[in-house]
């Protein structure tokens, strides 16, 4: 239960700050730990990740308020770019889910960035939660698997 705990915490503080790498963490605590349940782990250290990005989505949903973006959203291109990508997002929760789930499952594009322009193009949170949960939870498993190839 302990280990469980601390994977969850430092799943919300490497959500946030880099040189906190899940993938080390999970990878240690794994090889390291007599009872090895893969998916287990990875769905906690999941949990911790998601909830941690919930603080950038939610941060970067003012984001075009601030008064560096502000600026730099005053060109029509880059104010049609905006427009083009909210159409993209709004009231089409599969596409969105799709990409952030790909986002979360095999890190393209970056599921920080993700994070962030999902607050920015205000996509629906249970959506951003939920595929972000579950692609975190497949690539941490399966990244586990691999390290339980090398390690036993």
């Amino acid at each position: 239960m302990k280990l469980l705990l601390l994977t969850f915490g430092f799943g919300i503080i490497s959500s946030s700050i880099p040189v906190f790498n899940m993938e080390a963490y999970i990878s240690v605590a794994y090889a390291t730990n007599d009872d090895r349940n893969a998916l287990l782990l990875a769905a906690v250290a999941s949990l911790g990740q998601n909830i941690g990005k919930l603080a950038w989505y939610y941060g970067s949903r003012s984001a075009i308020g601030v008064p560096f973006m502000r600026k730099r959203m005053q060109s029509p291109k880059r104010q049609a770019q905006l427009a083009r990508w909210q159409r993209t997002v709004e009231g089409r929760p599969v596409v969105s889910g799709a990409l952030n789930f790909v986002s979360a499952a095999a890190g393209f594009p970056p599921f920080f960035v993700m994070a962030v322009l999902a607050g920015t193009l205000r996509m629906n949170v249970v959506v951003f939660f939920v595929t972000g949960l579950v692609g975190r939870t497949l690539f941490f498993w399966a990244w586990l698997l691999g390290v339980g190839l090398l390690f036993h």
